[in-house]
């Protein structure tokens, strides 16, 4: 019976559910499984199930991450988003010898409302005092790469380092792809990011408008339309999702936005929308973003251990999109040296008819090229391509 509790309240941890799921728990079992004696006397209802959590599981487990403690170990923080109290996760990754790997262990989460970087060095340093530990055993610090953690001039990771100069830091590599991406993004004619936000918003709190839209597009399509996806631009995956379903319905957000009244919102919407080089842009995007959701995705991975694979991995990365934009004689005559290619140097640019953009892309071009120049197109892509690659934030970092 005291396996079988525990084990649910172990259940109820894991999958994060409600400690007043538990209150249900003991009827279902029992009607569930009416011949089985334990599940007859199984009760575990709220009040229990937080006692074996909170009493008996938690001291349990982190009991075993202290034992691996005397090893080195690296840390990792991140702050909560909270609106009320926000907490500070701390974790270490450390060589659990019970499976023999090294391992991401919960240490630790203090309250850290005021987010400066005395504050998060204070409170780490005092987790750590509390369980015995220091900055003596810690080899590496890894956080993301905001100014509070990483800045040069007064960061906690300055502050660590003044405990343990020999200290490693390593930054967050999903992170500081996606501020890759964010620099090339941020260099295109058009806001993107915030266009997409604008019409989620426009509908996100209006049913009525939802059903004028899909009452519009049933007019002209048979199936009706999905959903308007919310682009998130700390989410590093939502972008490319975005950009496929904008693409599915762009002439129907067109034809709406055009349809409505004409307010201030809803006409910049609708010249974002119709500008000519919207439409390839996306397509442009779509080609390129697909590279870096894959790296990103390959490194989330939280039930493997794949750091042997990042330096293949970012090299890649940067190959293919320095491939995408460098001629193959300037690429060719450094070698594996790629980072000593001089970017900015025009002639290691490949010609506008050589880059490469994606063939959905290059149908677009070539049906806009009858009707306008497309040379602002162009050195559109080439400065994202350039931005992603010498990205000066990533490098500050």
């Amino acid at each position: 019976m005291i396996e079988a509790e525990t084990r649910w309240s172990l259940y109820v941890t894991k999958h994060n559910l409600p400690f007043l799921s538990s209150d249900h728990a003991s009827k279902l079992f029992a009607q569930m499984f009416p011949d089985s004696d334990i599940a007859s006397k199984f009760g575990c209802a709220r009040t229990k199930c937080t006692a074996i959590v909170k009493e008996a599981l938690a001291p349990h487990f982190h009991a075993k991450v202290l034992q691996n403690m005397s090893n080195p170990y690296s840390i990792m923080i991140d702050e909560s988003n909270d609106k009320e109290n926000k907490s500070c996760i701390i974790l270490v990754r450390v060589l659990d010898a019970e499976v023999g790997n090294v391992k991401t262990r919960f240490l630790d989460m203090p309250i850290v409302n005021i987010g400066t970087a005395s504050n998060i060095f204070s409170a780490l340093k005092a987790s750590l005092k509390k369980y015995g530990l220091d900055f003596s055993k810690a080899m590496a610090f890894m956080s993301d790469t905001a100014n509070v953690m990483k800045g040069s001039r007064s960061s906690v990771q300055k502050l660590i380092k003044n405990e343990n100069p020999s200290l490693y830091d390593i930054g967050c590599i999903c992170h500081l792809a996606d501020l890759c991406i964010k620099a090339g993004m941020s260099t295109l004619p058009l806001d993107i990011d915030q266009l997409f936000i604008d019409i989620y918003y426009y509908f996100h709190h209006s049913s009525k408008r939802n059903q004028e839209f899909i009452e519009m597009w049933c007019s002209f399509y048979t199936n009706e339309p999905k959903v308007i996806l919310k682009h998130c631009q700390t989410h590093w995956l939502s972008l490319l999702r975005c950009v496929d379903r904008y693409l599915e319905q762009l002439p129907g957000l067109i034809s709406y936005f055009l349809s409505c009244v004409q307010t201030t919102k809803v006409v910049s919407i609708a010249e974002r929308l119709q500008n000519p080089l919207f439409k390839p842009l996306l397509l442009f995007l779509k080609h390129v973003l697909p590279f870096m959701d894959r790296f990103n995705r390959s490194f989330q991975k939280s039930n493997e251990n794949n750091t042997c694979e990042l330096f293949t991995e970012i090299n890649r990365l940067v190959r293919i999109y320095a491939a995408n934009l460098l001629t193959h004689n300037s690429i060719q005559q450094v070698g594996d040296k790629i980072h000593t290619v001089d970017l900015d140097k025009g002639e290691n640019h490949k010609p506008d008819e050589s880059l490469s953009i994606g063939i959905d892309t290059w149908v677009c071009v070539a049906e806009l090229k009858k009707e306008m120049d497309m040379k602002p197109f162009f050195s559109a892509v080439k400065q994202f391509y350039l931005a992603t690659l010498t990205s000066k934030k990533v490098s500050s970092d």
